[in-house]
């Protein structure tokens, strides 16, 4: 597969990210937040991918379902069947979401459409992240989405998912505790030689010489239009966020 040019890389791309859809406005990773961001007129939505046991790709971000369904299970061991029997709305404030599901990525991409560009987050802890990457792209590539970017901490899920894949690749890092110390810095975008740099957000304000960098910057994840402001004239290219309502028609 041959590689995107950097300065294509987000070419085309919106200002501003919805953060796992309308995630303050409906549970995370879910129908009702990502149908949301799209009503709201989000340009792009941000989602996060793991690969279950039965080896399709489904969107949610924890690999442990305590947090979003007060379920102590791990995605990576469960069926489709069993994951699609699992509500993740209950700890949401608003109940009328309570039996909300996790969609898988097929689902997602019906939802948002082609008129939504993508960040698809692939979750990978291990080095063997080959049938993760493999089936991302193969998903990607049935529904069409050629305005959609692949994204990871694991420097490895990239490298394995540029053997499948054409789309531009992003580099997440960060400088927190929940990150391997070898990846908290820019250790994934050197290993990946990815398109796209992706900090969090405090790290790309300290330590990042954005102005001079040759690779476009998201940067992650940022709820106040304060913050926002100061990102987009340090020069970053676009700005994820949690409250994409408080962004729309900036």
């Amino acid at each position: 597969m041959g590689r995107t040019e950097t300065n294509e890389a987000l070419e085309g791309w919106p200002r501003f990210i919805a953060h796992r859809g309308a995630s303050t406005l409906a549970p995370e990773n879910t129908i009702a937040a990502f149908s949301i961001a799209r009503s709201l007129g989000a340009g792009a939505v941000e989602l996060d991918v793991h690969l279950c046991a039965t080896g399709e790709p489904v969107v949610v971000h924890d690999s442990w379902l305590d947090r979003v369904a007060g379920v102590h299970a791990r995605v990576e061991d469960l069926s489709l069947r069993e994951i699609a029997s699992i509500a993740v709305g209950i700890a949401f404030p608003d109940s009328s979401y309570r039996d909300e599901r996790i969609p898988t990525l097929d689902e997602a991409l019906e939802t948002l459409g082609l008129g939504v560009r993508v960040d698809v987050e692939l979750k990978a802890d291990s080095f063997d992240c080959a049938r993760l990457a493999s089936t991302v792209a193969r998903t990607l590539e049935r529904h069409d989405r050629r305005d959609c970017i692949v994204s990871s901490f694991n420097p490895f899920a990239l490298i394995e998912y540029r053997k499948y894949g054409s789309l531009p690749i992003a580099a997440i890092y960060a400088p927190g505790r929940d990150v391997p110390f070898y990846l908290r810095h820019r250790e994934c975008l050197w290993l990946s030689r990815a398109d796209i740099r992706k900090p969090e957000a405090g790290f790309a304000l300290r330590r990042e010489k954005t102005g001079k960098g040759t690779k476009p910057m998201l940067a992650w994840t940022v709820d106040a239009p304060e913050q926002a402001r100061r990102l987009l004239e340090f020069g970053v290219n676009g700005i994820i966020t949690n409250r994409i309502q408080d962004f729309i028609g900036l």
